[in-house]
C-alpha cells in the first residue's frame, strides 16, 4: 500500500500511451494526458478526428474526461469522473485501486450530436483567449482540450480567471451525454492558498504542455 500511495503522489511524468482507468498509470502520464500526446502522435492527414476535454474542477475535489472519436457513423464517447480522491469507502482488498478509479459510461453519439459538440467548442474557443502560454494551476476550475481534426491538432483552454465557464455552450453539450453518477461540480471562486498545488504551462503553439510543477 505504501508503493501504491508514493507511486499516486506523482504527478505525471512519462507519455500516456494506455487507458486512464488504471489509477497509477493516470497518475504517472497525467501531463501527457491532458496535452494529448497520444492524440497529437495519431493526428493525421486521412485519420478519424478525436477531441479530449480535460475539466479539472480543483484536482483533489473532481476531475472528469470526455472522449470523442470518430467511428464508422458517429463517433464514440467515454465519460470518466471522480470526486475526492483517495475516497477510503471505495477501498477493499479485492480492489484496492478503488479509493482512485474513476467512474467510467460509453455510448455511441450520431454524427449530428458530435459535430453539435464541435460546433459549441468552436463558438466558445472563438471568444477566448488563446491558449498559447497560459498556465493553469490544479486547484483552480479550468478545461483543456486536445483535439486532432482533419488532420491537424491543437489545444484549447478555458481558465476561471480568464472565461466566464457558465456559460461556456460546450459543457451542457458534454453533459447532455454524461452518463456517470458522479454530480458535476461547477467553477467556484478559489480562496487562500492550497498545498500540493501544481501547474501545466501549454506551449507558445498551443500544440502541447512544455512543463509541469
Amino acid at each position: 500500500m505504501l508503493v501504491l500511495l508514493v507511486a499516486l503522489g506523482v504527478t505525471g511524468c512519462t507519455t500516456y500511451t494506455g487507458s486512464q482507468d488504471n489509477p497509477v498509470e493516470r497518475s504517472l502520464t497525467w501531463f501527457s494526458y491532458v496535452a494529448g500526446d497520444d492524440i497529437k502522435a495519431a493526428c493525421m492527414p486521412g485519420s478519424r478526428d478525436h477531441f479530449r476535454f480535460v475539466y479539472n474542477a480543483n484536482y483533489e475535489q473532481q476531475i472528469r474526461t470526455y472522449e470523442l472519436t470518430g467511428v464508422d457513423g458517429g463517433a464514440d464517447f467515454v465519460t470518466r469522473a471522480r470526486n475526492e480522491a483517495g475516497n477510503v469507502a471505495r477501498l477493499s482488498f479485492s480492489n484496492p485501486f478503488g479509493p482512485w478509479e474513476l467512474d467510467r459510461s460509453q455510448t455511441l453519439l450520431s454524427n449530428g450530436q458530435a459535430a453539435g459538440i464541435i460546433a459549441a467548442l468552436d463558438r466558445d474557443a472563438s471568444a477566448a483567449p488563446p491558449a498559447a502560454n497560459q498556465q493553469l494551476g490544479s486547484n483552480t476550475h479550468y478545461w483543456v482540450v486536445a483535439g486532432c481534426s482533419a488532420g491537424k491538432f491543437r489545444l484549447w483552454a478555458f481558465d476561471q480567471g480568464r472565461v466566464d465557464m457558465s456559460g461556456l455552450a460546450f459543457i451542457p453539450a458534454l453533459r447532455a451525454h454524461d452518463q456517470t453518477e458522479v454530480v458535476f461540480r461547477t467553477a467556484k471562486p478559489v480562496e487562500g492558498f492550497a498545498d500540493n498545488v501544481f501547474y501545466i504551462k501549454i506551449n507558445s503553439e498551443a500544440d502541447g504542455i512544455v512543463g509541469g510543477l
